[in-house]
């Protein structure tokens, strides 16, 4: 046995190296999906993505395509959030920006 990879996977903090490997894949057959947050046709966003996942990998575990489709769904909710915040930041910097001089001075 080699005693050199042990130690290493056993530090390996990270789970799943089949979804790692075909995540990026994965997230441009459903990436179009959470761009306008919106259900198609009446039926939710995520179970679009869980099928055209299965559809497109049909040897992934059910519990696998979960994963994938919950991580990739998570990354765009957190893109949502930076967006929207920084949204928020530029909005409240042009507002600043646009007020009269004599407000900016304090006057």
């Amino acid at each position: 046995m080699d005693t050199h990879t042990e130690p290493q996977l056993a530090n390996e903090r990270r789970h799943h190296p089949l979804l790692r490997a075909i995540y990026p894949q994965a997230r441009t057959h459903i990436d179009h999906l959470f761009h306008n947050r919106h259900d198609w046709a009446g039926t939710p966003i995520d179970i679009l993505a869980l099928r055209v996942i299965h559809e497109t990998y049909p040897h992934l575990h059910s519990t696998d395509i979960r994963i994938l489709v919950n991580a990739i769904e998570q990354m765009h909710l957190a893109l949502a959030e930076q967006e929207t915040a920084s949204n928020a930041a530029h909005a409240g910097y042009f507002a600043n920006a646009l007020r009269p001089l004599s407000a900016h001075s304090g006057r």
